[in-house]
């Protein structure tokens, strides 16, 4: 098992990003950037810790400190990229159209605000349902 508690959440998260790339050239919208993005389909951060949750509780036990800690950690940031950061979002999205109607001061540009940061429910809930699945194939496998 030795450091499958640390690879299996990573590759989690990698994945969940590779997919974001492969649905987003699929829309013609290809960006190696897109990799270290935030936002989008399905959410790494999801996937990221529910697969940590999830082999915490698997072998350490459902009922052990391991999943407790790592359960709540899980619900503090899928909640915070749901909840905040998507509330973030929202704010980017007007402060660039306030840039927008401002004339250009000399020397000055002012910059463009990533306006997606959070994730949706349903965007959260595929990076669980993925997080979960590369845990169990990890289990079902190894």
């Amino acid at each position: 098992m030795s450091y499958s508690f640390l690879l299996v959440p990573i590759v989690s998260a990698l994945l969940a990003q590779i997919i974001k790339m492969i649905i987003n050239a699929k829309k013609g919208q290809f960006s190696w950037d897109e990799f270290n993005s935030y936002g989008g389909m399905p959410s790494s951060h999801a996937a990221l810790v529910i697969s940590l949750a999830a082999m915490a509780g698997y072998f350490e036990g459902w009922n052990s400190f391991a999943f407790a800690f790592a359960f709540i950690l899980a619900l503090i940031v899928i909640r915070d990229a749901g909840g905040f950061r998507r509330v973030l979002g929202y704010h980017a999205e007007e402060l660039n159209n306030i840039i927008h109607t401002l004339k250009p001061t000399e020397g000055y540009k002012y910059p463009h605000l990533n306006e997606i940061i959070g994730h949706t429910p349903l965007q959260l809930f595929a990076g669980s349902l993925l997080g979960i699945a590369v845990t169990v194939l990890y289990i079902i496998i190894f």
